[in-house]
């Protein structure tokens, strides 16, 4: 563990407060989007055209982050870390992928 964190550890605190806080405000959107009918197909359609779109851009993302940790960091703990998020990040397509093109057969 780092120094700076052993030293405050309440970073993390912080970051369990704030996840707990998006959980229950989903399931507050969740109930209300539900009683107002707000979760109909044009909502899935945009739903999902955004979320493809986001998944591009953090494609992206991700290549641009590489390229700044190397100039600045070097071949270090942060570019495997990098390298295994990116990985993850196309798995997680492929295996989707696989599923609801199998799925619509």
């Amino acid at each position: 563990m780092s120094e700076d964190f052993l030293e405050n550890p309440y970073g993390i605190l912080g970051l369990v407060i704030a996840v707990i806080i998006m959980i229950i405000v989903y399931f507050i959107n969740l109930r209300i989007g539900k009683k107002k009918h707000l979760f109909d197909e044009r909502y899935q359609q945009t739903s999902n055209r955004a979320k493809a779109r986001s998944w591009d851009a953090m494609l992206v993302i991700y290549l641009a982050a590489w390229f700044v940790v190397i100039i600045f960091d070097g071949i270090s703990f942060s570019f495997f870390l990098l390298t295994a998020l990116y990985v993850l990040h196309n798995m997680t397509l492929m295996i989707t992928g696989l599923y609801f093109s199998n799925k619509d057969l």
